[in-house]
């Protein structure tokens, strides 16, 4: 099976006020994390009330959880199913180096979920429960991919998954911090899989 850039899917555009609404409030989390917005910055670029924002979310807590959900299920539909027979682990991890890459690291961005781990101080706790389920989708799936890359037990392979997340995640904050995008390669690289 030929593995998916999990990452470069883009969402299509839409004419959903709510799906509007997540979109604003999503990018703006990337932008500059949970405090970059305001329900009145949201409808002004929605180009609503705010009040609507208030219909369709009533807290700011509200939407954020849900712009969560919506990544996670996004995410989680996207994954190609490590269990089957012809599961192409080499090529899908490569993928999700190189897809962590083109989304985050090369557009100069954090991925939202490095913006609210950073913000987690001022999140209520269903948006850190959202969080979190996301990292465990993230994690679980991972894991699959190293029991089959590596033939370990589960144990072990979320032991190798966390160790994964932690790099890319830990890359991008150094090519942040210091401008130098050589250095995501140079700290993904041992993790890349030769082909077969």
């Amino acid at each position: 099976m030929t593995a998916k850039n999990i990452f470069l899917n883009k969402r299509p555009s839409s004419t959903d006020t709510k799906n509007k609404i997540m979109n604003a409030a999503e990018a703006a989390i990337v932008r500059g994390g949970y405090s970059a917005f305001s329900f009145r910055d949201i409808a002004e670029e929605v180009g609503i009330k705010s009040a609507s924002v208030h219909y369709h979310y009533p807290t700011k807590a509200d939407l954020v959880v849900a712009v969560m959900m919506r990544f996670t299920d996004e995410f989680q539909a996207i994954l190609a199913d490590p269990e089957v027979d012809d599961f192409d682990a080499r090529t899908t991890l490569n993928h999700f180096i190189d897809g962590f890459r083109s989304k985050n690291v090369e557009r100069h961005s954090m991925s939202i979920c490095t913006m609210l781990t950073a913000d987690k101080h001022l999140l209520s706790e269903a948006v850190s429960q959202s969080l979190a389920d996301f990292y465990q989708v993230k994690l679980g799936w991972l894991t699959k991919v190293f029991m089959r890359l590596e033939n370990l037990p589960e144990d072990a392979a979320r032991d190798r998954a966390g160790q994964f997340v932690a790099t890319l995640h830990g890359a991008s904050v150094l090519v942040q911090a210091t401008g130098e995008l050589a250095w995501y390669e140079k700290v993904a690289s041992p993790w890349r899989q030769p082909s077969e």
